[in-house]
């Protein structure tokens, strides 16, 4: 028994002309069954018309007429030379049935404008009900040397109008303007649209559903797959929020209850001290945790900043009993103040925890982060103008070390969390800035951030 399904896919063909209307369909059908060999009392059967019907339509749509009973003799293989129109339709529909990209949409549809009506100045818009704009999703070379293919906003005539009344429509004789009902339209150019044969025309309606469809498919298909990273995304971001629960949070616990074991045997109170030091290191991880949960998103509250100004702010929220802050110049640029403030107390304590580590600066008779002199953190712009810089005097970071130190928990500190630089960058990202860092004129550390 033969496949009763002349097109071997469907349900995939009905849902791409869904919004078609039954009559255009049910014409469809009939020519690509009728095509493919397909018996009257087959096509018939599946397509649920009556057999006087379907040969009204093989009459009407001027198609070579069904055979009383099946043929299957012969292999039907001509390799694609004298196609009729409507093997052309055929695999027009395959196609964008079987469409992932833009370009197995456009090959197809242009094919058929060109069998049709001589032209692949084709251009197919689809409706944005958000925007209400037809907006441009193809457009060929010659569409786009022939139209202006901007988003056609509404109650742009003659355009909207053939869309709104789902009427095909000649605007100056050269160009056709095919609606799809609810989907979109389809412009056609370089042709004599007057002289346009109506037969044409209601055949390649299908396809330009058909064409609108799939790029709605793929549309879909890109956003769920966006969802389905963005949702991965989030779930790496709540193991790493759990592994800093469980691994990071665990270590200064441990020492704070060893400490304080310590404290209530002895009554030192230097033990206390440490289980104090021990506290503020876990507040510090909670804080750098709820910072990255608010990261990582883009900026929709920006206004004028001073950079002095909120330099110095941030400045008075970091611990530097040994560091001096010294702007060289100052600017005023766009940005979220909060964040940015964020961003300067973060490279300011990665300077204060990191800019006295130089043995070098270190005496026998000093205490581990005690040095002879102060550290000097400044801040000023870059010559070009379009950036600022946070740069130190202390011992620099190791240049085999600077692709590292922006990954999220990275630290060669025990006392570290690996979390300040990250989030530096991520705020960074967010504002669109970049950052880089190189040497200062001293041999410290210089971040530059620029595209400000």
């Amino acid at each position: 028994m033969s496949d009763p399904d002349p097109l071997s896919d469907i349900d995939a063909v009905e849902a791409v002309l869904a919004d078609e209307s039954p009559t255009t369909r049910d014409g469809l059908l009939v020519a690509l069954a009728s095509n493919r060999g397909r018996s009257t009392a087959e096509i018939a059967a599946l397509t649920g018309l009556s057999s006087d019907a379907v040969e009204q339509w093989v009459e009407a749509l001027d198609v070579e007429g069904p055979p009383t009973e099946r043929d299957d003799g012969g292999d039907g293989d001509d390799g694609g030379a004298g196609r009729s129109r409507f093997e052309v339709v055929d695999a027009a529909v395959r196609s964008l049935v079987k469409s992932e990209t833009i370009d197995g949409i456009t090959e197809p549809v242009t094919d058929v404008a060109n069998e049709f009506f001589g032209t692949t100045a084709v251009a197919v818009y689809r409706y944005d009900g958000l925007r209400s704009e037809l907006v441009p999703e193809i457009v060929t070379p010659a569409a786009d040397a022939r139209f202006e293919t901007e988003p056609i906003a509404e109650g742009r005539d003659p355009w909207w109008s053939a869309f709104r009344s789902d009427d095909p429509t000649a605007v100056a004789s050269t160009e056709l303007v095919v609606p799809s009902e609810t989907l979109g339209i389809v412009r056609l150019g370089g042709l004599d649209a007057d002289a346009v044969d109506e037969i044409d025309v209601r055949t390649f309606r299908p396809i330009a559903t058909a064409a609108i469809g799939a790029i709605e498919r793929r549309r879909r298909i890109r956003t769920l797959e966006d969802d389905r990273a963005e949702l991965k995304g989030k779930n790496e971001d709540l193991q790493d929020f759990a592994n800093i629960v469980s691994h990071d949070l665990r270590n200064p616990l441990s020492v704070a209850e060893g400490y304080l074991d310590l404290a209530v045997e002895t009554g030192d109170e230097e033990y206390v001290q440490e289980v104090e030091d021990a506290h503020e290191r876990i507040d510090r991880i909670i804080e750098h945790t709820l910072t990255l949960a608010r990261q990582g998103q883009g900026i929709d509250d920006a206004e004028p900043v001073n950079l002095e100004l909120i330099t110095r702010q941030a400045w008075r929220t970091v611990e530097t009993p040994d560091a001096t802050l010294n702007v060289a110049d100052s600017m005023t640029f766009d940005a979220d103040p909060d964040r940015l403030r964020q961003l300067f107390e973060n490279l300011f304590r990665n300077a204060v925890e990191h800019g006295s580590t130089d043995p070098d600066s270190q005496d026998d008779d000093s205490e581990p982060g005690e040095t002879d002199d102060e550290l000097v953190v400044t801040v000023g712009t870059l010559e070009e103008g379009n950036g600022f810089f946070v740069a130190d005097d202390g011992p620099g970071i190791p240049v085999s070390e600077r692709s590292r130190i922006f990954e999220r928990g990275y630290t060669d500190s025990d006392d570290g969390t690996g979390f300040g630089l990250h989030i530096v960058r991520e705020i960074v990202d967010a504002h669109r800035w970049s950052i880089a860092v190189t040497d200062s004129d001293s041999g410290g550390a210089r971040f530059e951030i620029d595209g400000v």
